[in-house]
């Protein structure tokens, strides 16, 4: 049967809609992918931050120094950290005048330093720090989100303590923070860091106004934060911890145990 002239008209203004309507639509899913895995990506750095997770950690340091009050025995610290959520995940000593754990509480790591009067047995000083250094088991907390209960002390317990090992990271960072001046490109910072023997294990970020690397250099590991101005040269650099490590770090990390 044949169409009439207007209706011939209709059908092929109809079908040159749906043709744009498509052609439109197809760009527009493209970006929305794109969108999607930027999304993805910047996620993923962010999960590895310290900049980004440092608030946090912080504010629950805070909280738990103030729940370990000095004047109490070792016990009481192990119930309060117990009751306050957190599984001591390794011993790293355990002597008359001091006592050092790791623990773990979700994504969150931290190593207390309790100082013991030795005539008493009471904690005489509490700190709590971070735990750069970790001992294999809070590292598989870290990474499974399953913390085990330490049941000894470790017997290189010394290996994994920030008390004994900081001084030497923090002679490294001031070395680097001297060395990574700012008004440079990104170029420039990348090429330092490999003249002076650090690996780039992580990207966690990267764009027009800042760029975040994870390094490792033997058994030491920092968080290199980079914020650049609109000609793409560093305005400010900052040199810190690491405590959110992506796996190649980790990787990195483990080849020097």
């Amino acid at each position: 049967m044949k169409m009439s002239p207007s209706l011939t008209v209709v059908v092929a203004a109809m079908a040159t809609s749906f043709a744009m309507h498509a052609a439109v639509a197809q760009p527009t899913d493209k970006r929305a992918t794109a969108t999607e895995a930027s999304a993805v990506q910047a996620d993923k750095g962010i999960k590895y931050s310290d900049r980004e997770r440092m608030k946090s950690w912080s504010g629950e340091q805070e909280s738990l120094k103030q729940a370990l009050k000095v004047g109490v025995s070792k016990d009481n610290y192990r119930k309060v950290l117990a009751d306050n959520g957190y599984t001591i995940t390794a011993i790293n000593k355990d002597t008359a005048d001091y006592v050092e754990y790791e623990v773990v509480k979700r994504d969150h790591s931290y190593e207390v330093q309790i100082a013991l009067d030795k005539r008493t047995g009471m904690g005489s000083k509490v700190d709590v720090d971070r735990n750069l250094w970790r001992a294999d088991a809070t590292e598989e907390a870290m990474r499974s989100g399953k913390a085990v209960m330490a049941s000894k002390p470790l017997t290189n317990g010394d290996t994994y303590s920030d008390r004994a090992n900081s001084k030497g990271w923090t002679d490294q960072k001031e070395k680097l923070e001297k060395r990574l001046a700012l008004g440079n490109n990104l170029a420039f910072y990348t090429s330092e860091l490999k003249a002076m023997g650090y690996q780039i294990t992580s990207t966690n970020d990267k764009d027009k106004n800042y760029a975040e690397y994870e390094i490792v250099k033997g058994r030491d590991s920092y968080e290199v934060q980079i914020d650049l101005d609109d000609a793409g040269k560093a305005k400010k650099v900052d040199v810190t911890s690491n405590m959110w490590q992506a796996e190649a770090t980790e990787k990195a990390l483990r080849r020097t145990k």
